[in-house]
Parts: structure tokens; C-alpha cells; sequence
């Protein structure tokens, strides 16, 4: 039951979390590359030894996407998670400027193949909100819906309000900020993304609140090296090294 409950964590980690891309759609013709790391903060009642002396466990996980505007309001992308791996589709339902601030309201598909556990696709739709408030800083709200049969056949642990075995549902927060090296760009060179989120989960007759915290960077200059002051700087480097001490960290 335990290695159960382990399993499911790190199912659900890498999910919706991370997002780590750019809660709108890019514009026609635009890239985005996006890597994170997320980690899910939990209070269980099964018997592990951090949770002896701390109280609480952390579950580290990192996943990457590849995202590009087909058209003025569609993206495709290919994403890797902890729960899979896949192709996916955004599109606008809503986009509209309010006193200078684009209100957004897009869609995301994901069919997810799962390589390592079930060997079988699950389904992920994201519902986000945002508001560009400028071209810097892009809050967001969200929801997201997944399946997974491996959920309904092994798994214990079942989601409040679920609407059936096998189905997950999170809501959170959280923004971009977004950095220009070059005013010509209609997408941010960099962008650095944090969100917040909740899944409600009822395990051995007790409510577990399951929260994700989630780090991201991205943008089409993510992988790109500049010539600043007589040095080269790479984003990418500064990113994998940042990725790298969080997962040592999180193994000890």
C-alpha cells in the first residue's frame, strides 16, 4: 500500500506541473521551449521515515515541451512529464483586451504515453485563465482534468469529487515573467514561470491535501548563447546546473 501511494505521487508529479510554458498562445509561426522541475509537498499517513522525523515528504520531478504557433490562436507541441509522454494541442476559446490588459482563456490536450510504469496513454485537459498585465508578467489560474487507467486498477487512493476511478482534477495559480533581449520579439527570449497548486485526495479515511510547487524557464532564446561584457552566457547552463542541485537536494 505504501509503495502504492509512492507510485501515485510520482504519477501525479509532472502533470499539470509543470505547465512551464506561456499561459497564451504563441502567434503564428512563434517557438517556445520550456524545462522545469516541479515537486509535490505532502503530510501522509503511511509509514516512510521522513515523514517520521519531518512531517512531511517532497517528491522531486523535471519535464520539458516543445511548443509552436500553427496559427494566430493554435499551438501543437510534443511534452515530456512524469506521466508521460506525448503530442498536444492549446487553442483560444477566449481573447479579448480590457483597459490595456489581455484577458486570455485557452484549452490544452494531451494525450500522455506512459513508457515507464502501465505501458498505456492517459489523458490530461488543462483549462487556463490569464491576463497579460504587461509584456513582463503574465498571471494565470487553472484547472486541470486527467485520466489514467492505471489509476482505476491499481491505485487507492481516489480524489474528492472525482468523476470516476481513474480521474484527477487540480486547480492552482501562478505567472511568467518575461524577459526581451531584443524589442523585435513578439515572444518573451526568456521567461522564468512558478505555480502553485492543490489536489484534493481522501487515502485510509483521512483528507490529504497534496500541494505541487512548480519552477520553470523558457522561451525560443532558452538554448541560445550570448556575447555580454568579452564573455559568453548561456541561459541553458545556469538552468541544468539550477535542475540539478534541486534533484540532489531532493534525493537526500
Amino acid at each position: 500500500m505504501r509503495r502504492i501511494f509512492i507510485i501515485s505521487l510520482i504519477f501525479l508529479n509532472g502533470c499539470f506541473f509543470g505547465i512551464f510554458q506561456r499561459p497564451k498562445t504563441l502567434g503564428e509561426g512563434n517557438l517556445d521551449i520550456s524545462v522545469g522541475a516541479s515537486f509535490q509537498f505532502t503530510a501522509n499517513p503511511y509509514d516512510r521515515q521522513d515523514i517520521e522525523k519531518t512531517g512531511y515528504s517532497l517528491y522531486p520531478n523535471v519535464g520539458f515541451m516543445f511548443t509552436y504557433g500553427v496559427i494566430n490562436g493554435l499551438d501543437v507541441g510534443f511534452a515530456v512529464f512524469g506521466a508521460g509522454m506525448g503530442p498536444f494541442l492549446r487553442f483560444d476559446l477566449y481573447k479579448e483586451k480590457f483597459k490595456g490588459v489581455e484577458n486570455e482563456f485557452l484549452l490544452a490536450i494531451y494525450p500522455l504515453y506512459d513508457a515507464l510504469f502501465s505501458k498505456s496513454i492517459g489523458l490530461r485537459i488543462d483549462a487556463i485563465y490569464s491576463w497579460q498585465i504587461n509584456k513582463n508578467f503574465e498571471p494565470f489560474l487553472f484547472y486541470q482534468l486527467y485520466y489514467h487507467p492505471y489509476f482505476q486498477d491499481f491505485l487507492d487512493p481516489k480524489p474528492l469529487g472525482h468523476i470516476g476511478n481513474g480521474f484527477y482534477h487540480f486547480i492552482g495559480f501562478g505567472s511568467n515573467i518575461n524577459i526581451y533581449f531584443e524589442r523585435k520579439y513578439k515572444t518573451p527570449d526568456l521567461r522564468f514561470s512558478f505555480e502553485f497548486g492543490l489536489l484534493p485526495v481522501y487515502y485510509n479515511q483521512k483528507f490529504i491535501p497534496v500541494f505541487n510547487f512548480g519552477l520553470g524557464f523558457g522561451g525560443d532564446g532558452l538554448f541560445k548563447c550570448r556575447k555580454e561584457m568579452g564573455r559568453i552566457y548561456c541561459p541553458s547552463d545556469i538552468l541544468l546546473n539550477f535542475l540539478y542541485l534541486i534533484l540532489l537536494g531532493g534525493n537526500h
